[in-house]
């Protein structure tokens, strides 16, 4: 479940960048941290996290006005067929005493977006 929220977060934080989120159901978000989450929280994380991932290195986010933070770590770069610089990444949230975290690995489109890559089943 923490895998997927952050997996949900993440996309629902980029968004704005990538139509293709819109496709995703987020209904399990009631239950997640992502839902103590303020639309400011969500702005300062996405922002601090498309920096990490363009420039490969950690990223940390905080909202003082909420306590709300969050972490970006850079677990290193991989090209995926066709897709390089892919980044494997650990992300982490806490939110109102809450806490969520996974492992993810994001490629980038060629508008400029990050995107969940999604091996094969």
């Amino acid at each position: 479940m923490r895998n997927s929220f952050l997996a949900a977060l993440l996309a629902v934080c980029l968004m704005a960048a990538t139509p293709v989120a819109h496709a995703f159901n987020y209904r399990f978000l009631r239950t997640s941290v992502f839902n103590q989450l303020t639309p400011a929280d969500i702005e300062i994380g996405t922002r601090a996290t498309r920096e990490a991932l363009d420039s490969g290195t950690d990223g940390e986010w905080t909202n003082p006005a909420t306590g709300a933070t969050g972490t970006i770590r850079i677990l290193g770069t991989v090209d995926i067929g066709s897709r390089q610089g892919c980044r494997r990444t650990r992300l982490d949230v806490t939110a109102r005493g809450r806490s969520g975290g996974g492992e993810f690995t994001l490629c980038k489109t060629p508008s400029g977006a990050w995107n969940f890559h999604n091996p094969p089943r």
